[in-house]
Protein backbone atom coordinates (compact mmCIF):
# COMPACT_ATOMS: atom_id res chain seq x y z
CA UNK A 1 0.00 0.00 0.00
CA UNK A 2 2.83 2.39 0.86
CA UNK A 3 4.48 1.76 -2.51
CA UNK A 4 1.18 2.65 -4.20
CA UNK A 5 0.96 5.92 -2.21
CA UNK A 6 4.52 6.84 -3.17
CA UNK A 7 3.84 6.09 -6.82
CA UNK A 8 0.79 8.35 -6.81
CA UNK A 9 2.80 11.13 -5.19
CA UNK A 10 5.55 10.77 -7.78
CA UNK A 11 2.93 11.00 -10.54
CA UNK A 12 1.71 14.25 -9.03
CA UNK A 13 -1.76 13.01 -8.05
CA UNK A 14 -3.38 14.14 -4.84
CA UNK A 15 -2.24 12.17 -1.85
CA UNK A 16 -1.45 12.61 1.82
CA UNK A 17 2.15 11.61 2.57
CA UNK A 18 2.70 9.22 5.46
CA UNK A 19 3.49 10.78 8.82
CA UNK A 20 6.94 9.19 8.70
CA UNK A 21 9.22 8.46 5.77
CA UNK A 22 9.87 4.86 4.75
CA UNK A 23 13.18 3.74 6.26
CA UNK A 24 15.09 1.24 4.14
CA UNK A 25 17.18 -1.59 5.50
CA UNK A 26 20.43 0.04 4.45
CA UNK A 27 22.79 2.66 5.83
CA UNK A 28 24.62 5.64 4.33
CA UNK A 29 28.11 5.74 5.86
CA UNK A 30 30.50 8.69 5.58
CA UNK A 31 34.16 7.94 6.33
CA UNK A 32 36.85 10.33 7.53
CA UNK A 33 38.70 9.97 4.22
CA UNK A 34 35.72 11.53 2.40
CA UNK A 35 34.26 8.29 1.03
CA UNK A 36 30.49 7.82 1.23
CA UNK A 37 29.05 4.32 0.83
CA UNK A 38 25.65 2.66 1.00
CA UNK A 39 25.76 -0.61 2.94
CA UNK A 40 23.20 -3.25 3.85
CA UNK A 41 22.12 -3.00 7.49
CA UNK A 42 22.04 -6.77 7.92
CA UNK A 43 19.40 -8.45 10.04
CA UNK A 44 16.65 -6.00 11.14
CA UNK A 45 16.75 -5.08 14.79
CA UNK A 46 13.99 -3.87 17.09
CA UNK A 47 16.05 -0.81 18.01
CA UNK A 48 17.44 0.92 14.89
CA UNK A 49 19.47 3.28 17.10
CA UNK A 50 21.61 0.35 18.21
CA UNK A 51 22.56 -0.30 14.59
CA UNK A 52 23.68 3.32 14.21
CA UNK A 53 25.59 3.15 17.48
CA UNK A 54 27.53 0.10 16.30
CA UNK A 55 28.55 1.76 13.07
CA UNK A 56 29.47 5.03 14.76
CA UNK A 57 31.88 3.11 16.99
CA UNK A 58 33.86 1.80 14.00
CA UNK A 59 37.19 3.54 13.54
CA UNK A 60 37.26 5.82 10.53
CA UNK A 61 33.48 6.35 10.39
CA UNK A 62 32.60 10.06 10.47
CA UNK A 63 28.80 9.85 10.28
CA UNK A 64 26.12 7.26 9.60
CA UNK A 65 22.40 7.45 8.90
CA UNK A 66 19.52 5.34 7.60
CA UNK A 67 18.61 5.52 3.94
CA UNK A 68 14.98 6.52 3.24
CA UNK A 69 12.64 6.42 0.29
CA UNK A 70 11.67 9.95 -0.77
CA UNK A 71 8.16 11.41 -0.75
CA UNK A 72 7.51 13.86 -3.60
CA UNK A 73 5.27 16.68 -2.47
CA UNK A 74 3.50 17.90 -5.62
CA UNK A 75 -0.23 17.42 -6.30
CA UNK A 76 -1.23 18.56 -9.82
CA UNK A 77 -4.87 19.34 -10.54
CA UNK A 78 -7.01 19.04 -13.66
CA UNK A 79 -5.70 21.41 -16.37
CA UNK A 80 -8.75 23.63 -16.81
CA UNK A 81 -7.41 27.17 -16.92
CA UNK A 82 -4.30 28.18 -18.77
CA UNK A 83 -2.92 31.07 -16.83
CA UNK A 84 0.17 31.66 -14.71
CA UNK A 85 -1.29 33.80 -11.95
CA UNK A 86 1.79 33.46 -9.75
CA UNK A 87 4.18 35.28 -12.11
CA UNK A 88 2.69 38.78 -11.79
CA UNK A 89 2.13 38.10 -8.10
CA UNK A 90 5.85 37.65 -7.45
CA UNK A 91 6.77 40.58 -9.70
CA UNK A 92 8.15 38.81 -12.75
CA UNK A 93 7.29 41.57 -15.22
CA UNK A 94 9.48 44.08 -13.39
CA UNK A 95 12.25 41.52 -12.92
CA UNK A 96 12.24 40.57 -16.62
CA UNK A 97 12.81 44.22 -17.48
CA UNK A 98 16.27 43.75 -16.00
CA UNK A 99 17.02 40.17 -17.03
CA UNK A 100 15.30 37.16 -18.51
CA UNK A 101 17.90 34.82 -17.10
CA UNK A 102 20.47 32.42 -18.51
CA UNK A 103 23.79 34.24 -18.17
CA UNK A 104 25.72 36.31 -15.68
CA UNK A 105 26.94 39.79 -16.51
CA UNK A 106 30.32 38.16 -17.26
CA UNK A 107 28.77 35.77 -19.77
CA UNK A 108 28.80 32.60 -17.64
CA UNK A 109 25.95 30.21 -18.54
CA UNK A 110 23.81 29.54 -15.46
CA UNK A 111 22.65 26.03 -14.60
CA UNK A 112 19.86 24.84 -12.29
CA UNK A 113 20.01 21.26 -11.00
CA UNK A 114 16.62 19.56 -10.57
CA UNK A 115 16.45 16.42 -8.44
CA UNK A 116 13.13 14.71 -9.14
CA UNK A 117 11.32 11.59 -10.34
CA UNK A 118 11.79 12.03 -14.10
CA UNK A 119 11.38 14.49 -16.98
CA UNK A 120 9.97 14.83 -20.47
CA UNK A 121 13.19 16.29 -21.88
CA UNK A 122 11.71 16.43 -25.37
CA UNK A 123 8.87 18.74 -24.35
CA UNK A 124 8.60 21.58 -26.86
CA UNK A 125 8.81 24.16 -24.05
CA UNK A 126 11.75 22.51 -22.23
CA UNK A 127 14.05 20.99 -24.84
CA UNK A 128 15.82 24.26 -25.67
CA UNK A 129 16.71 24.84 -22.01
CA UNK A 130 17.89 21.34 -21.00
CA UNK A 131 21.59 21.28 -20.04
CA UNK A 132 23.99 19.48 -22.37
CA UNK A 133 27.22 17.96 -21.09
CA UNK A 134 29.69 19.11 -23.73
CA UNK A 135 32.27 16.64 -22.46
CA UNK A 136 30.21 13.68 -23.67
CA UNK A 137 29.51 12.30 -27.14
CA UNK A 138 25.85 11.22 -27.23
CA UNK A 139 25.04 7.51 -27.42
CA UNK A 140 28.58 6.26 -28.10
CA UNK A 141 28.67 4.09 -24.96
CA UNK A 142 31.89 5.75 -23.77
CA UNK A 143 32.53 7.85 -20.67
CA UNK A 144 34.18 10.58 -22.72
CA UNK A 145 34.76 13.06 -19.88
CA UNK A 146 35.93 10.39 -17.45
CA UNK A 147 33.54 11.34 -14.65
CA UNK A 148 32.29 7.80 -14.05
CA UNK A 149 29.03 8.20 -15.99
CA UNK A 150 28.58 6.99 -19.56
CA UNK A 151 26.48 9.17 -21.87
CA UNK A 152 25.40 11.54 -19.08
CA UNK A 153 24.27 14.09 -21.64
CA UNK A 154 21.67 15.92 -19.55
CA UNK A 155 22.52 14.71 -16.02
CA UNK A 156 21.94 11.22 -14.62
CA UNK A 157 19.16 8.82 -13.72
CA UNK A 158 20.54 7.39 -10.47
CA UNK A 159 17.52 5.12 -10.00
CA UNK A 160 18.18 3.21 -13.23
CA UNK A 161 21.90 4.05 -13.68
CA UNK A 162 21.39 5.55 -17.12
CA UNK A 163 21.39 8.90 -18.87
CA UNK A 164 17.77 8.40 -19.96
CA UNK A 165 14.74 9.70 -18.03
CA UNK A 166 11.12 8.56 -17.82
CA UNK A 167 8.68 11.39 -18.75
CA UNK A 168 7.45 11.91 -15.19
CA UNK A 169 4.53 14.25 -14.42
CA UNK A 170 6.06 15.71 -11.26
CA UNK A 171 9.53 16.48 -12.59
CA UNK A 172 8.25 17.87 -15.89
CA UNK A 173 5.97 20.28 -14.03
CA UNK A 174 8.78 21.43 -11.72
CA UNK A 175 11.15 21.97 -14.66
CA UNK A 176 8.58 24.14 -16.44
CA UNK A 177 8.13 26.43 -13.45
CA UNK A 178 11.88 27.03 -13.23
CA UNK A 179 12.81 27.20 -16.88
CA UNK A 180 10.20 26.69 -19.58
CA UNK A 181 11.47 28.57 -22.62
CA UNK A 182 10.00 32.07 -22.82
CA UNK A 183 9.13 34.32 -25.72
CA UNK A 184 9.11 31.34 -28.09
CA UNK A 185 5.50 31.76 -29.16
CA UNK A 186 4.27 28.54 -27.53
CA UNK A 187 3.07 27.32 -24.14
CA UNK A 188 4.22 28.99 -20.96
CA UNK A 189 7.24 30.84 -19.61
CA UNK A 190 9.44 29.73 -16.76
CA UNK A 191 10.75 32.19 -14.22
CA UNK A 192 13.92 31.99 -16.28
CA UNK A 193 13.07 32.30 -19.94
CA UNK A 194 16.62 31.23 -20.75
CA UNK A 195 18.47 28.80 -18.46
CA UNK A 196 20.12 25.37 -18.48
CA UNK A 197 18.43 22.55 -16.54
CA UNK A 198 20.71 19.77 -15.23
CA UNK A 199 18.49 16.78 -14.48
CA UNK A 200 18.68 13.98 -11.91
CA UNK A 201 16.26 11.15 -11.23
CA UNK A 202 16.30 9.81 -7.67
CA UNK A 203 14.11 7.64 -5.45
CA UNK A 204 16.26 7.31 -2.31
CA UNK A 205 18.31 9.56 -0.07
CA UNK A 206 21.52 7.79 -1.11
CA UNK A 207 20.77 8.75 -4.72
CA UNK A 208 20.12 12.37 -3.74
CA UNK A 209 23.56 12.45 -2.14
CA UNK A 210 25.08 11.12 -5.38
CA UNK A 211 23.28 13.85 -7.32
CA UNK A 212 24.83 16.48 -5.04
CA UNK A 213 28.27 14.95 -5.58
CA UNK A 214 27.75 15.09 -9.34
CA UNK A 215 26.79 18.78 -9.36
CA UNK A 216 29.66 19.64 -6.99
CA UNK A 217 32.15 18.05 -9.40
CA UNK A 218 30.65 19.98 -12.32
CA UNK A 219 30.84 23.31 -10.47
CA UNK A 220 34.37 22.69 -9.21
CA UNK A 221 35.48 21.76 -12.73
CA UNK A 222 33.95 24.97 -14.06
CA UNK A 223 35.80 27.02 -11.43
CA UNK A 224 39.15 25.28 -11.93
CA UNK A 225 39.07 25.55 -15.75
CA UNK A 226 37.73 29.12 -15.81
CA UNK A 227 34.56 27.96 -17.52
CA UNK A 228 36.14 25.76 -20.21
CA UNK A 229 34.66 22.56 -18.71
CA UNK A 230 31.99 21.62 -16.18
CA UNK A 231 28.94 23.74 -15.42
CA UNK A 232 28.16 26.79 -13.30
CA UNK A 233 25.44 25.16 -11.20
CA UNK A 234 24.04 27.80 -8.82
CA UNK A 235 20.98 26.14 -7.26
CA UNK A 236 19.51 22.68 -6.75
CA UNK A 237 15.73 22.21 -6.53
CA UNK A 238 14.51 19.48 -4.17
CA UNK A 239 10.70 19.23 -4.29
CA UNK A 240 10.62 16.24 -1.96
CA UNK A 241 11.49 15.21 1.56
CA UNK A 242 10.91 12.81 4.44
CA UNK A 243 8.03 13.94 6.68
CA UNK A 244 8.56 13.11 10.33
CA UNK A 245 12.37 12.95 10.16
CA UNK A 246 14.63 15.65 11.62
CA UNK A 247 17.88 16.91 10.11
CA UNK A 248 19.88 15.65 13.08
CA UNK A 249 18.95 12.11 12.04
CA UNK A 250 20.40 12.58 8.54
CA UNK A 251 23.95 13.73 9.20
CA UNK A 252 25.40 12.55 5.87
CA UNK A 253 22.71 14.23 3.81
CA UNK A 254 22.94 17.42 5.89
CA UNK A 255 26.70 17.45 5.45
CA UNK A 256 26.30 17.11 1.69
CA UNK A 257 23.97 20.14 1.57
CA UNK A 258 26.65 22.14 3.41
CA UNK A 259 29.39 20.89 1.08
CA UNK A 260 27.29 21.80 -1.95
CA UNK A 261 26.83 25.29 -0.50
CA UNK A 262 30.54 25.78 0.05
CA UNK A 263 30.96 25.09 -3.66
CA UNK A 264 28.58 27.96 -4.37
CA UNK A 265 25.33 26.04 -4.88
CA UNK A 266 22.20 26.82 -2.85
CA UNK A 267 19.64 24.07 -2.21
CA UNK A 268 15.93 24.94 -2.27
CA UNK A 269 13.57 22.39 -0.72
CA UNK A 270 9.81 21.98 -0.42
CA UNK A 271 8.26 21.17 2.93
CA UNK A 272 5.54 18.57 3.41
CA UNK A 273 1.98 18.76 2.08
CA UNK A 274 0.54 18.39 5.57
CA UNK A 275 -0.88 20.99 7.92
CA UNK A 276 1.77 20.51 10.60
CA UNK A 277 4.52 22.39 12.41
CA UNK A 278 7.73 20.74 11.24
CA UNK A 279 9.65 22.37 14.11
CA UNK A 280 7.74 19.86 16.25
CA UNK A 281 6.98 17.03 13.84
CA UNK A 282 10.10 17.00 11.68
CA UNK A 283 10.71 17.12 7.92
CA UNK A 284 13.93 16.40 6.08
CA UNK A 285 15.70 18.35 4.66
CA UNK A 286 13.52 21.36 5.56
CA UNK A 287 14.58 21.22 9.24
CA UNK A 288 18.28 21.63 8.39
CA UNK A 289 19.78 24.93 9.50
CA UNK A 290 22.43 25.20 6.79
CA UNK A 291 23.00 28.77 5.58
CA UNK A 292 22.96 27.31 2.07
CA UNK A 293 19.43 25.87 2.32
CA UNK A 294 16.15 27.69 1.58
CA UNK A 295 13.03 25.84 2.74
CA UNK A 296 9.69 26.78 1.20
CA UNK A 297 6.04 26.57 2.22
CA UNK A 298 3.00 26.84 -0.08
CA UNK A 299 0.98 30.07 -0.27
CA UNK A 300 -2.40 30.59 -1.94
CA UNK A 301 -3.70 33.48 -4.14
CA UNK A 302 -4.47 35.46 -0.94
CA UNK A 303 -0.83 35.20 0.19
CA UNK A 304 -1.87 32.97 3.08
CA UNK A 305 -0.56 29.53 3.97
CA UNK A 306 -2.27 26.96 1.78
CA UNK A 307 -4.37 24.75 4.04
CA UNK A 308 -2.44 21.57 3.28
CA UNK A 309 1.06 23.04 3.58
CA UNK A 310 3.39 22.43 6.50
CA UNK A 311 4.96 25.40 8.28
CA UNK A 312 7.65 26.15 10.86
CA UNK A 313 8.64 29.42 12.47
CA UNK A 314 12.23 28.23 12.88
CA UNK A 315 12.65 25.83 9.94
CA UNK A 316 10.73 27.30 7.00
CA UNK A 317 12.41 30.31 5.39
CA UNK A 318 9.78 31.70 3.02
CA UNK A 319 6.42 31.19 1.35
CA UNK A 320 5.84 31.00 -2.42
CA UNK A 321 2.80 30.43 -4.65
CA UNK A 322 2.01 26.75 -5.08
CA UNK A 323 -1.73 26.58 -5.86
CA UNK A 324 -2.94 25.93 -9.41
CA UNK A 325 0.39 26.75 -11.05
CA UNK A 326 0.11 26.36 -14.82
CA UNK A 327 3.16 24.60 -16.23
CA UNK A 328 4.54 21.97 -18.57
CA UNK A 329 3.30 18.35 -18.42
CA UNK A 330 4.50 15.24 -20.29
CA UNK A 331 3.59 14.70 -23.91
CA UNK A 332 3.92 18.34 -25.00
CA UNK A 333 0.93 19.27 -22.83
CA UNK A 334 0.25 21.81 -20.09
CA UNK A 335 -1.81 21.86 -16.95
CA UNK A 336 -2.18 22.95 -13.34
CA UNK A 337 0.20 21.67 -10.68
CA UNK A 338 -0.25 22.29 -6.94
CA UNK A 339 1.55 21.64 -3.69
CA UNK A 340 4.77 22.61 -2.01
CA UNK A 341 6.52 21.00 -4.98
CA UNK A 342 5.12 23.83 -7.09
CA UNK A 343 6.20 26.45 -4.52
CA UNK A 344 9.86 25.41 -4.19
CA UNK A 345 10.73 25.82 -7.92
CA UNK A 346 9.36 29.36 -7.79
CA UNK A 347 12.19 30.12 -5.34
CA UNK A 348 14.78 28.04 -7.22
CA UNK A 349 13.91 29.90 -10.39
CA UNK A 350 14.20 33.22 -8.55
CA UNK A 351 17.65 32.28 -7.22
CA UNK A 352 18.90 31.51 -10.73
CA UNK A 353 17.42 34.73 -12.12
CA UNK A 354 19.13 36.85 -9.46
CA UNK A 355 22.47 35.42 -10.55
CA UNK A 356 21.84 37.00 -13.95
CA UNK A 357 21.48 40.51 -12.50
CA UNK A 358 23.24 42.93 -14.88
CA UNK A 359 26.03 43.77 -12.45
CA UNK A 360 29.66 43.26 -13.48
CA UNK A 361 30.94 43.55 -9.91
CA UNK A 362 28.64 40.78 -8.69
CA UNK A 363 29.64 38.58 -11.64
CA UNK A 364 33.26 39.05 -10.61
CA UNK A 365 32.39 38.20 -7.00
CA UNK A 366 30.64 35.06 -8.23
CA UNK A 367 33.75 33.84 -10.04
CA UNK A 368 36.19 34.63 -7.24
CA UNK A 369 34.04 33.95 -4.16
CA UNK A 370 31.23 31.51 -5.12
CA UNK A 371 30.37 30.66 -1.50
CA UNK A 372 29.92 34.28 -0.51
CA UNK A 373 27.93 35.02 -3.67
CA UNK A 374 25.49 32.23 -2.78
CA UNK A 375 24.93 33.73 0.67
CA UNK A 376 24.34 37.18 -0.86
CA UNK A 377 21.68 35.67 -3.14
CA UNK A 378 19.94 33.89 -0.26
CA UNK A 379 19.81 37.07 1.77
CA UNK A 380 18.39 38.98 -1.22
CA UNK A 381 15.68 36.31 -1.60
CA UNK A 382 14.63 36.57 2.05
CA UNK A 383 15.02 40.30 2.60
CA UNK A 384 13.53 41.24 -0.77
CA UNK A 385 10.37 39.22 -0.07
CA UNK A 386 7.04 40.84 0.84
CA UNK A 387 5.88 40.66 4.44
CA UNK A 388 2.42 39.13 4.65
CA UNK A 389 0.20 39.21 7.78
CA UNK A 390 -1.16 35.73 7.07
CA UNK A 391 2.38 34.32 7.30
CA UNK A 392 3.07 35.86 10.72
CA UNK A 393 4.97 33.37 12.91
CA UNK A 394 4.68 30.64 10.27
CA UNK A 395 8.14 31.03 8.71
CA UNK A 396 11.43 32.81 9.37
CA UNK A 397 10.89 35.71 6.96
CA UNK A 398 7.09 35.89 7.49
CA UNK A 399 7.10 36.78 3.81
CA UNK A 400 6.08 35.65 0.34
CA UNK A 401 8.62 35.50 -2.47
CA UNK A 402 9.03 38.72 -4.47
CA UNK A 403 11.42 38.34 -7.38
CA UNK A 404 11.09 42.03 -8.27
CA UNK A 405 11.87 43.03 -4.68
CA UNK A 406 14.96 40.82 -4.55
CA UNK A 407 16.13 41.97 -7.97
CA UNK A 408 15.71 45.62 -6.95
CA UNK A 409 17.80 44.95 -3.85
CA UNK A 410 20.58 43.39 -5.92
CA UNK A 411 20.47 46.27 -8.40
CA UNK A 412 20.68 48.88 -5.65
CA UNK A 413 23.68 47.12 -4.16
CA UNK A 414 25.32 46.98 -7.57
CA UNK A 415 24.93 50.74 -8.02
CA UNK A 416 27.11 51.20 -4.95
CA UNK A 417 29.80 48.80 -6.16
CA UNK A 418 31.54 50.88 -8.83
CA UNK A 419 35.14 49.98 -9.55
CA UNK A 420 37.84 52.65 -9.30
CA UNK A 421 41.58 52.89 -9.91
CA UNK A 422 42.13 55.64 -7.32
CA UNK A 423 40.84 53.77 -4.30
CA UNK A 424 41.02 50.00 -4.16
CA UNK A 425 40.20 47.14 -1.79
CA UNK A 426 42.84 44.52 -2.48
CA UNK A 427 41.80 41.99 0.15
CA UNK A 428 39.05 41.60 2.73
CA UNK A 429 39.34 38.61 5.05
CA UNK A 430 38.24 36.35 6.59
CA UNK A 431 35.20 36.17 4.32
CA UNK A 432 32.82 34.83 5.53
CA UNK A 433 33.77 36.48 8.82
CA UNK A 434 33.06 34.18 11.73
CA UNK A 435 35.14 35.89 14.40
CA UNK A 436 35.08 39.37 15.86
CA UNK A 437 37.24 41.15 13.32
CA UNK A 438 37.84 41.89 9.65
CA UNK A 439 41.15 42.76 7.99
CA UNK A 440 41.10 45.02 4.93
CA UNK A 441 44.10 45.47 2.63
CA UNK A 442 43.55 48.63 0.61
CA UNK A 443 45.04 51.31 -1.58
CA UNK A 444 44.15 54.99 -1.09
CA UNK A 445 45.73 58.39 -1.79
CA UNK A 446 47.43 60.37 0.95
CA UNK A 447 46.33 63.80 -0.22
CA UNK A 448 42.58 63.57 0.53
CA UNK A 449 40.38 62.43 3.41
CA UNK A 450 39.15 58.86 2.95
CA UNK A 451 36.35 57.20 4.89
CA UNK A 452 35.26 53.61 5.35
CA UNK A 453 31.74 52.39 6.01
CA UNK A 454 29.66 49.24 6.33
CA UNK A 455 26.13 49.09 4.87
CA UNK A 456 23.52 46.34 5.01
CA UNK A 457 21.52 44.97 2.08
CA UNK A 458 18.89 47.67 2.60
CA UNK A 459 21.52 50.34 1.96
CA UNK A 460 21.50 51.48 5.60
CA UNK A 461 24.85 52.67 6.95
CA UNK A 462 25.83 50.58 9.96
CA UNK A 463 29.21 52.20 10.67
CA UNK A 464 31.18 55.06 9.12
CA UNK A 465 34.62 56.35 10.18
CA UNK A 466 37.63 58.11 8.64
CA UNK A 467 40.67 56.00 7.80
CA UNK A 468 43.26 56.27 10.56
CA UNK A 469 46.25 58.55 10.08
CA UNK A 470 48.83 58.51 8.66
CA UNK A 471 46.91 57.67 5.50
CA UNK A 472 49.71 56.82 3.06
CA UNK A 473 50.20 54.21 0.37
CA UNK A 474 52.36 52.26 2.81
CA UNK A 475 49.58 52.16 5.43
CA UNK A 476 47.68 49.38 3.65
CA UNK A 477 45.95 47.36 6.35
CA UNK A 478 42.96 48.17 8.50
CA UNK A 479 41.47 46.06 11.29
CA UNK A 480 37.74 46.50 11.89
CA UNK A 481 35.88 45.09 14.88
CA UNK A 482 32.64 43.32 14.00
CA UNK A 483 31.49 42.93 17.59
CA UNK A 484 27.73 43.30 17.80
CA UNK A 485 27.21 43.08 14.02
CA UNK A 486 24.36 40.60 13.28
CA UNK A 487 24.83 37.74 10.83
CA UNK A 488 24.10 38.67 7.23
CA UNK A 489 25.48 40.11 3.99
CA UNK A 490 27.12 43.54 4.05
CA UNK A 491 29.06 45.93 1.83
CA UNK A 492 32.39 47.38 2.97
CA UNK A 493 33.22 50.66 1.23
CA UNK A 494 36.15 53.06 0.98
CA UNK A 495 35.40 56.48 -0.49
CA UNK A 496 36.67 60.02 -0.88
CA UNK A 497 35.01 63.02 -2.50
CA UNK A 498 35.51 61.71 -6.04
CA UNK A 499 36.26 57.98 -5.82
CA UNK A 500 35.02 54.83 -4.14
CA UNK A 501 35.60 51.08 -3.89
CA UNK A 502 33.31 48.41 -2.51
CA UNK A 503 33.42 44.74 -1.55
CA UNK A 504 30.74 42.34 -0.31
CA UNK A 505 31.34 40.28 2.79
CA UNK A 506 29.35 37.82 4.89
CA UNK A 507 29.05 37.94 8.67
CA UNK A 508 28.35 34.43 10.00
Amino acid sequence: MLARILMLCALGCYCTPPAMGQRLNQLIVSYENGTIRTVDAGNPEANPDSVLAKWKSIKGVQAVQWDYRLVFHGTPNDPEYRQQWSLPRIGMEAAWNLSKGGRTAAGDTLVVAIIDAGFDIGHKDLAANVWINRGEVPDDGIDNDGNGFTDDIHGWNFSDETGEFPPDYHGTAVAGIIGAAGNNGIGVSGINQHIRLMLFRTEKVSEVIKAHQYMIRQRELYQSTNGKSGAMVVVANASFGIPGVFCREQAVWAGMIAQTGRTGILTVTATANQDMDIDVSGDMPATCTSPFLISVMNTDPNDAKEAGSAYGRQSIDIGAPGVQIFTTLPGNTYGFFSGTSAAAPQVSGAVALLYSVPCAVFAQTLRLYPEQAALVIKQAILEGAEKKPYLDKLCVSESRLSVSGSMAMMTEQCAQLSATDVIGIEQLYPNPAQGEGLVVAYAAPDDAPVYWQITNTMGQVIRKEPLPQPNTWQQKRLYISLAGLPAGAYTFSLFSDDAAAHRWFIRM
